[in-house]
């Protein structure tokens, strides 16, 4: 059924409004690729009765009044969880048709409103998700090397509810790890953790930025100051003791605890090394992780930011949960999710399997299923990826993806624009993909295999989950698991003229928000956003001010926080207004339906006169879903009022200014 409260409200609101054409549950969006489409049917299908109360005799029979819509206390609080997971479910649709980070922003907001990892409010991880936006556009571009990490996580997180939701070994063992039974509740244990592990695996990236600018700088001035001599000036981090530092004591020793415990009972065994023995020797690796002392190995050369990110991931949920008060105490779920973040990038691919003397890959019986998972997602994402560096803004890269499943397998694809054809034929990230060979840098010739495939199997032992593969690269593959596509790429919308960070769209929608229901001062506008609208207003809000540059495009007009000459707009006309006013009413309409609602007037004039308020958000009917020119002069004013403001919103929570091209 998907929607279990939604679809119990269509037979209340029949029996206490006598209303029989209620609470519409629309279809799923529409996405071009399967992968796309799997995510999506898991969110419906498998991830029934998310978050639901299901102690409370009145929140089961929806007897209650405690969930939140426009305001509080207005309806079924089961109600409203069911319309936080089509929330997200259409959060995902929109970021799968524009690829943009403007739509990734949804996914991140929507995931810690439903699940609150950091508790409730905006002031933590979407901030920290914003920053590490923000940084990546503003500060990469003097990289050599660089491409988005932002929309990059919300793609590992759909690729792994597509894999977790049609692939049976990767399913098994994680209900296994957990002691889950295949259904709808190990449905949303993996939908909170795997969003936890893949929304949050990069945001430690700023550290390596930070590195990577001097080395770049430094190597240009210089060409003998490059990678292979190792002579170039780094920066490194001093004070990581104490940043490191918690109530549970030091995070790396937390870190290195947690890894040899999950290691020690399948990986360790296989290099036969003393678990002991290896935690003493990581917790020293991780110890110098920011800091460099030994120049002897020479892994001063790069900054490992998933070490980063373990460490502000893990600060910032202790800092929430003060219950937690010593490492036992810590769910296994969540340090498998921080050993997973930490694990991805280098920690695992080359010191810890240095510090073993092995090349072993991890494999899914070694009982880190969010690991594994991680590990094969990230490899997999590497298409449609903004580049900032200087070197990678000229690279050839796969523009869009695909997978497909079957036989306890899976199917990798890949498209490259056709547009640069000529130039994707001869690209390094084309050619390693394809099974034609490749030579090794011993000068070893791999013969019928594919280097992109290959290059995963030496992290994560791909035999687990596609059944034919042939790990011996001395021998062809069979499998052939990649397939590459050159076609022509299609347009993807939701880009304009109109330029700014994202840091202060929460803010924006603050304000909007305080234009209807009359908050001013900072802790009320705080309070009415926070505390009475449910994720679907809040959503409705921030999608206002994302489609500001959308509608002033249509007028000729667009916004920057550049000084640029064009015609600065102090006011708009009467039709400029108009016209703003017509398209934010097409854009509610059009977001009204997405969430299943349908016109309908029953409730109006019910209550003395007075709009039933109540009941329209239960019967999910409203009396302004008709065109613009149908409306009331009262509802036309809801429209304009906050076009007419958007000027002084603009300028007070962006430092923006308006112009007409």
């Amino acid at each position: 059924m998907g929607y279990n409260a939604l679809h119990a409200m269509q037979e209340k609101n029949l029996r206490d409004y006598g209303v029989s054409r209620s609470v519409t549950i629309p279809d799923p969006p529409e996405t071009q690729r399967s992968y796309g489409r799997d995510a999506l049917a898991f969110i419906r299908d498998a991830c029934e009765d998310l978050c639901f109360d299901t102690d409370d005799p009145a929140r089961i029979a929806l007897e209650d009044s405690d969930g939140r819509s426009a305001k509080a206390h207005a309806i079924p609080f089961n109600m409203e969880r069911d319309l936080d997971r089509l929330s997200l479910e259409q959060a995902i649709g929109r970021f799968l048709a524009s690829g943009s980070r403007e739509d990734a922003f949804d996914i991140y907001y929507s995931y810690c409103e439903i699940f609150k990892p950091f508790g409730p409010g905006y002031d933590a991880a979407p901030l920290l998700l914003e920053l590490l936006a923000e940084h990546e556009a503003n500060a990469s571009s003097l990289l050599m090397k660089h491409r988005d990490h932002y929309s990059h996580s919300a793609y590992v997180f759909l690729i792994g509810l597509a894999i977790y939701r049609n692939h049976a070994a990767i399913r098994a063992a994680y209900n296994a790890r957990y002691g889950l039974a295949d259904g709808p509740a190990a449905a949303c244990h993996f939908l909170k953790y795997w969003g936890l592990t893949s929304l949050f695996h990069d945001i430690g990236y700023p550290f390596e930025i930070a590195h990577q600018q001097m080395k770049a700088y430094v190597c240009q001035l210089d060409k003998r100051n490059n990678d292979a001599f190792g002579f170039s000036p780094h920066v490194s981090y001093r004070n990581m003791e104490d940043f490191a530092f918690t109530r549970l004591g030091d995070l790396n020793d937390l870190y290195a605890r947690a890894i040899t415990e999950r290691l020690a009972q399948s990986y360790l065994d296989r290099v036969d090394m003393e678990p002991y023995l290896v935690r003493h020797k990581l917790h020293r690796v991780l110890l110098d992780r920011g800091v460099h002392r030994d120049a002897s190995n020479m892994d001063y050369l790069f900054m490992d930011h998933a070490y980063f990110s373990g460490l502000v991931l893990a600060k910032t949920l202790l800092d929430r949960n003060r219950d937690i008060e010593a490492y036992e105490q810590i769910p296994v779920e969540l340090l498998d999710t921080f050993v997973a973040i930490i694990l991805h990038n280098s920690l695992f691919k080359f010191t810890i399997r240095g510090l073993l003397h092995t090349s072993e890959p991890l494999r899914l019986s070694d009982g880190q299923p969010l690991a594994y998972l991680l590990m094969l997602c990230d490899e997999l994402q590497c298409w449609d990826r903004a580049s900032y560096g200087q070197n990678s803004r000229g690279g050839i890269f796969a523009c869009d993806f695909d997978i497909t499943f079957s036989d306890g397998s899976m199917r990798w694809t890949y498209f490259f624009d056709k547009t640069y054809e000529a130039k994707v034929l001869v690209a390094k990230s084309y050619r390693d993909m394809l099974y034609e060979g490749y030579r090794k840098r011993s000068g070893a010739v791999r013969e019928g295999r594919s280097k992109f495939v290959d290059d995963i199997d030496e992290i994560v032992a791909l035999a687990d989950v596609i059944a034919t593969f042939e790990p011996d690269t001395s021998r062809p593959d069979p499998s052939g698991p990649i397939n590459v596509v050159v076609e022509r790429k299609k347009k993807r919308t939701g880009l304009y003229l109109s330029d700014t960070n994202y840091l202060n769209l929460y803010d924006f929608a603050l304000a909007l928000n305080g234009r209807y229901c009359g908050a001013t001062a900072p802790d009320e506008l705080v309070r009415s956003f926070e505390e009475e609208l449910s994720l679907e207003y809040k959503l409705s809000n921030i999608a206002q001010a994302k489609g500001y540059a959308r509608r002033l495009e249509a007028i000729g007009c667009f916004y920057t926080d550049r000084a640029v000459d064009y015609e600065l707009v102090t006011a708009f006309d009467d039709a400029e207004l108009d016209a703003l006013a017509r398209s934010e009413h097409d854009r509610w309409c059009a977001e009204k339906r997405s969430l299943g609602w349908r016109f309908g007037d029953e409730h109006v004039g019910r209550l003395d006169g007075r709009n039933d308020t109540a009941m329209r958000e239960r019967t999910r009917l409203h009396h302004d879903l008709v065109p613009f020119d149908d409306l009331p002069d009262q509802e036309v004013l809801k429209d304009a009022a906050p076009m007419e403001k958007m000027l002084e919103l603009i300028q007070e929570f962006d430092g923006l200014s308006i112009y007409r091209m």
